[in-house]
């Protein structure tokens, strides 16, 4: 497990990013001090119906299993005849240009991940939303939204009835610095701000391929320290199955067949390392590995000229994240795990705070 110490940017530039951090804090204070004072935050009322908001955000740069969280929670609020709406900046967002919608790669996965959610991508939220549930589209099932901010601790000038910030236990960085010299968005002490706290990438139960037992004990505690309480829920990533695709057609396969195979691995996330553990923990044999920096373009020539090794590798195991980005299933056999979340005992309080937001 990570220390929390060092940044994105090499050491050899610790003077420089170290100057850069009391800049950027000082910033994010004042930004801060606004906010906590009301000024330049939004409720969100459509057409005289004030809309939920559950935020579900993290205080470190990189990935915390937050997608496959989010897909959770929209589940759950399907589950209780509520309507979810995901609200997301989304990185490098295209206009549509049957709807003339913003859409992004995350908006593409959730189409997936979360088919009961409406997706509406913008930076400016607050307007994105008002604009997308104040169609007349949105009319049947106005009164039974509830906007899932995605990526939105910091993201403040939306009014929020519920904060939940996720810590991963492989990289809490809750030790470390803000950034640039760290890998904090905002001070430690700032968690305290949150409602809810979960801790994903936990090791737990059978199929979870997440971290070790004592990096889950040494996260929590890092969170009981800067936070003064222990976090409320955790959870494992677990493969249930694999969807194959070969030769243009999809099947599914169990995640016991990718220990037959020689694969190679192809992963543009926050945190790439993890990917590749859950993958080395499953298959046979790899025999090539390609990180992508998050949010990376991908095409299926780049992906066939990198990883195609005749002889060598008999599939490439991507994300679902890196499939969205794909303009056509390149000419070799592809394995995306698909992925869902295993909760300790926390999930009651979890479900209990959603099902307050959603009856009030």
């Amino acid at each position: 497990m990570s220390s929390g110490m060092g940044g994105p940017l090499p050491r050899v530039l610790a003077p420089a990013t170290f100057l850069a951090a009391r800049v950027y804090g000082a910033v994010v204070a004042a930004r801060n001090t606004a906010f906590d004072a009301q000024r330049g935050v939004h409720t969100l009322t459509v057409k005289g119906v004030r809309i939920p908001v559950i935020s579900v955000g993290n205080i470190t740069s990189g990935g915390t299993g937050k997608s496959p969280f989010v897909a959770w929670l929209c589940g759950e609020l399907a589950q209780m005849g509520m309507h979810p709406v995901i609200a997301m900046r989304g990185y490098r967002p295209h206009k549509d240009v049957g709807s003339n919608e913003l859409f992004s790669d995350e908006a593409r996965e959730y189409a997936t991940t979360a088919p009961s959610a409406t997706v509406v991508v913008g930076a400016r939220r607050h307007e994105a939303l008002t604009m997308r549930l104040g169609q007349s589209d949105c009319d049947a099932w106005r009164a039974r939204a509830v906007v899932v901010l995605d990526d939105g601790f910091q993201h403040r000038a939306l009014s929020r009835n519920l904060d939940i910030v996720l810590v991963d236990t492989t990289r809490p960085g809750l030790a470390g610095d803000v950034l640039p010299h760290g890998w904090l968005r905002e001070p430690a002490k700032n968690l305290a701000r949150a409602d809810l706290v979960v801790l994903t990438k936990v090791a737990m139960g059978d199929g979870a391929v997440d971290g070790s037992h004592a990096a889950t004990v040494a996260a929590a505690e890092l969170v009981r320290s800067t936070r003064g309480a222990l976090p409320d829920a955790c959870c494992a990533h677990h493969w249930s199955a694999l969807d194959v695709y070969q030769d243009g057609v999809a099947r599914s396969e169990s995640v016991q067949w990718l220990a037959s195979q020689r694969v190679a691995i192809c992963c543009g996330l926050g945190n790439p390392k993890q990917f590749e553990a859950s993958v080395r923990a499953a298959a046979g044999a790899i025999v090539r590995t390609w990180a992508l920096p998050d949010h990376r373009a991908l095409t299926a020539s780049a992906l066939e000229s990198v990883l195609q090794l005749p002889g060598e590798a008999q599939a490439c195991v991507i994300s679902r994240k890196d499939l969205v980005k794909l303009d056509r299933l390149p000419a070799m056999t592809l394995v995306v795990p698909k992925l869902e979340l295993v909760f300790d005992d926390g999930v009651k309080r979890l479900r209990a705070a959603v099902r307050r937001v959603v009856s009030a």
